[in-house]
C-alpha cells in the first residue's frame, strides 16, 4: 500500500513538473529587439529582449530579475545567465527601455553593444 502511495506521488510531482516546463517556453520570444502587439483589452504591449554584460552567476540573473518584475507597468521580465539577456513584456505607457537600462546600470552590469 505504501509503496502505491510513493509511486502516486512520484507520478504527481513528475506530471507538475513537466506542466511547469511546458509553460515556462510555450511563450516564446524573438531576439531582435522590442515588439509591440495588442492585448485582449486592447492595450500595447511591447518586448524588449536586451543583451547584458557583468553577469557571473544565475544568482545575478535572479536579484536583476527580481529588480525589473518590481518596475511598474512590467508585466513580466525573464534574465537569462545562459543567454546573457533580458525579455522583458511590459506596457510602454508606463514602463521604457531607459528605465530598463537604468535598473540594469543600478544593479551592477552593462548593455552589451549591439553587434555591426
Amino acid at each position: 500500500m505504501k509503496i502505491r502511495v510513493l509511486g502516486v506521488l512520484l507520478l504527481t510531482g513528475l506530471i507538475v513538473g513537466a506542466g511547469v516546463i511546458i509553460r515556462s517556453h510555450r511563450g516564446g520570444y524573438s531576439p531582435h529587439g522590442s515588439a509591440r502587439s495588442s492585448s485582449a483589452s486592447g492595450t500595447q504591449a511591447s518586448r524588449s529582449v536586451l543583451k547584458i554584460e557583468g553577469m557571473d552567476c544565475i544568482m545575478c540573473a535572479a536579484g536583476l530579475q527580481n529588480h525589473l518584475r518590481a518596475l511598474p507597468g512590467v508585466r513580466s521580465a525573464e534574465v537569462s545567465f545562459q543567454d546573457k539577456q533580458a525579455v522583458i513584456d511590459y506596457d510602454p505607457r508606463a514602463a521604457s527601455v531607459a528605465d530598463f537600462e537604468k535598473v540594469i546600470a543600478d544593479s551592477g552590469f552593462k548593455l552589451a553593444s549591439p553587434s555591426p
